[in-house]
């Protein structure tokens, strides 16, 4: 399974469980933020983990036997 898709469930249902129980609009405002930051921090290290990975390959590509 790709962690991605995992950190967007996990993401989803911590907005839901938010969504339904608080009942503050400033907390609520809070935790969708954080959330959002979240989901935000593991789509910048998918990317720069695929950035990393696209490098190493260019690299290998390039060198002469």
């Amino acid at each position: 399974m790709n962690p991605l898709v995992t950190h967007f469930t996990f993401a989803s249902i911590a907005l839901a469980m938010l969504w339904m129980f608080v009942q503050d609009k400033d907390t609520l405002l809070t935790g969708s933020a954080l959330v959002l930051a979240y989901i935000a921090c593991a789509l910048g290290y998918r990317m720069i983990a695929a950035r990393e990975a696209l490098k190493n390959t260019g690299k290998t590509a390039h060198k002469k036997p």
